[in-house]
């Protein structure tokens, strides 16, 4: 007998109309873009001198990636903050935040707007604001930009006061903070204030469209002359190679950009790269559905994350093949590129974790490197954590910029915290990185004497984690489950201890596992910081059709050039290896 079109059994399911379906994809995309908004917002709260006249308590500047809401600190003055803080200035600074806070809830981040002189007042100022991350000033990110440069090239950076004043300041901005670095690297710029009135009204949102080109024509010559000055012809070493603005004049900054050649960092790139830590991933769902929904509305908009021109990123791989996940370096859909994997042949797992400089790994690598570049990537990373230990030489081959793990941001995460508190790092074995630990950390940046700050925990014995270790695809579920149980185990574990310091960040080492950061990110409320996060950082600094042979010079180019040639072949292989093992 046969079954009428029309009748339907107890199992069978009722057919959608084209117009139900479209209203359910609507309502879906709909459903995800305040799913990104709310987790995805980039407002910040500037804290400003009570000095001239503004037209309003609160202003908002709206900065493209971001929306800064600025107000003053009453009876917070230059001459306040170059002496400690009483009651009555931390009062005042509270109340500002407050006010800040009124218009926007969404705030996730608090900087300030003369970032060198409030440097010194981090740890008194996060006691009285401490439902938002604090990062007073650009210069935190010092660190991480040292650790990119390596140890014979120089920073400039570009801030408010008389040359004599901001020389006078330099010493005091590793003192009463975490910031460690060399400051033989860092080249400072005085924009005066007294030299040009316009300057004066700039700061109190009285300057007109041409004015503030002017301004910035004005204020690009005088880094140029700078950069002139220093990097003069004939000189190797300690040329400046990077430009930091301080949080008034970041508006600016693309401007340098284009017109020096070089990356610039501003208050927005660090405040992004801390809130790219505890917002959604590019590659989430939510993400993913709103570029869709842009692109079906043939909306002119960009996406925040994809990338203009059609930039590739090059991916030097191990020997060692496993099906990736979302999130995951080698995915191609992890970043807002493309990218263009290449295999090192010789560079198994096992040998990565030694940090081997044997001589036909490092002369494939530098083949791989010199592909990688006649196809036109833009960046190169890893696709290990261990590939750390390359870091250098890679920068030595490359014409185009080098970030081969995410370790290098651990400098720059401590800088952000108080000295006490400690970074959670989890990478796939804890065993086999342990003992390489120091080294590590020291190409990011951080010294080896305190390298208690970096808790390291392997995530070898979580169900269904095996699969890493033996090339097999994962099952995600499985593992998100299982590393979020253990995430909150450790915190619960780590924090409850009254001789160390809580855990305010998790760093992931692992380049597999970007997978679960937003997952953690929900689960422990705290920045997770990953390979994603850390390649998007320089991108991001970096004018598009700057980023090439131009912007980033090699890591100690002395030292590379007296052991390779160019192609990466050692010159004394007996001397090359004593060295690089020291």
């Amino acid at each position: 007998t046969s079954t009428s079109p029309t009748s339907t059994s107890p199992t069978s399911t009722s057919p959608t109309s084209p117009q139900s379906e479209a209203r359910a994809r609507g309502r879906l995309l709909q459903l995800a873009k305040v799913a990104e908004e709310k987790r995805s917002q980039q407002t910040f709260a500037v804290l400003c001198v009570d000095e001239g006249t503004w037209p309003q308590d609160v202003m908002k500047v709206d900065a493209g990636c971001a929306l800064k809401l600025m107000s003053r600190c009453k009876g917070v003055t230059r001459a306040c903050l170059m002496a400690d803080l009483d009651a009555e200035a931390l009062r005042s600074i509270r109340e500002c935040f407050e006010r800040l806070l009124a218009v926007s809830e969404s705030i996730i981040g608090v900087t300030a707007d003369l970032g060198n002189l409030w440097l010194k007042h981090h740890s008194a100022i996060r006691e009285v604001i401490s439902e938002r991350p604090v990062y007073l000033t650009p210069i935190v990110q010092l660190p991480m930009i040292s650790a990119s440069f390596k140890s014979r090239e120089q920073t400039l950076l570009v801030t408010w006061g008389s040359q004599k004043e901001v020389e006078m300041l330099k010493p005091t901005f590793c003192s009463g903070c975490n910031i460690v670095m060399d400051l033989d690297r860092l080249e400072i710029l005085g924009v005066d204030v007294s030299q040009d009135a316009r300057w004066a009204r700039y700061l109190n949102f009285d300057t007109n469209t041409d004015e503030d080109m002017a301004l910035g024509s004005g204020l690009l010559q005088m880094v140029k002359d700078r950069i002139s000055e220093v990097n003069v012809q004939g000189k190797k070493d300690m040329l400046i190679k990077s430009l930091i603005v301080t949080t008034r004049l970041s508006m600016f900054s693309n401007l340098l950009r284009e017109g020096t050649g070089l990356p610039v960092f501003n208050e927005l790139t660090m405040l992004n790269l801390f809130s790219s830590a505890s917002s959604l991933s590019h590659f989430n769902d939510a993400k993913v559905l709103c570029r869709l929904s842009d692109k079906l509305a043939r909306s002119p908009a960009k996406s925040p994350g994809v990338s203009p021109g059609g930039c590739k990123l090059g991916l030097l791989q191990l020997e060692y093949e496993y099906p990736p996940a979302f999130g995951d370096v080698d995915h191609p859909g992890t970043f807002g590129f493309k990218t263009c994997p290449r295999i090192v042949k010789g560079l198994t797992f096992e040998k990565a974790q030694e940090g081997s400089f044997d001589q036909n790994i490092l002369e494939e690598m530098s083949c791989e490197i010199k592909k990688l570049e006649e196809e036109g990537v833009v960046g190169i990373t890893g696709n290990c954590g261990f590939m750390m230990y390359y870091q250098c030489f890679a920068r030595h081959i490359a014409k185009v910029p080098v970030f081969m793990s995410a370790l290098i941001q651990a400098a720059t995460m401590a800088a952000a915290m108080e000295p006490a508190e400690r970074v959670l790092i989890l990478t796939a074995n804890a065993a086999t990185l342990q003992p390489g630990k120091d080294k590590l950390l020291l190409e990011s940046g951080i010294q080896v004497t305190n390298s208690e700050k970096f808790l390291i925990r392997g995530c070898e014995q979580l169900a269904g984690f095996d699969a890493v270790a033996n090339a097999e695809r994962v099952d995600t579920i499985r593992v998100q489950n299982a590393i979020s149980n253990y995430v909150l185990e450790i915190l619960k574990e780590e924090n409850s201890r009254q001789d160390y310091g809580a855990i305010k960040m998790v760093l992931l080492e692992c380049t597999e596992l970007p997978h679960y950061a937003d997952e953690l990110r929900k689960i422990t409320s705290l920045p997770v910081f990953d390979a994603v996060t850390c390649v998007n950082y320089f991108f991001h600094a970096t004018a598009t059709q700057n980023w090439n042979n131009k912007t980033f010079s090699p890591h100690n180019p002395s030292f590379w050039a007296s052991n390779f040639d160019a192609e990466g072949h050692p010159k004394d292989s007996k001397r090359c290896a004593a060295n690089c093992d020291s």
